[in-house]
């Protein structure tokens, strides 16, 4: 299951991370960052990609469109 917009700032929001610390650790764009969480168009590649950096760092992405953390 692939993260929503939402859920990829729930999930940075939650673990305390700024736009620019996720794209750095991504190696991606603050623009390609920004476009994932407003629905923009990117390939899942990325989203896969930035969606495991969140889940590695505790993130856990449910079904029913929330997001916690474990710990």
């Amino acid at each position: 299951m692939l993260m929503t917009a939402s859920q990829c700032r729930m999930a940075r929001a939650a673990l305390g991370m700024t736009l620019r610390e996720l794209a750095a650790i991504a190696g991606i764009s603050v623009n390609t960052l920004s476009r994932i969480e407003s629905e923009g168009n990117v390939t899942s590649r990325t989203l896969v990609k930035v969606q495991g950096i969140l889940a590695g760092r505790g993130a856990v992405f449910r079904r029913d469109g929330s997001v916690g953390v474990a710990g």
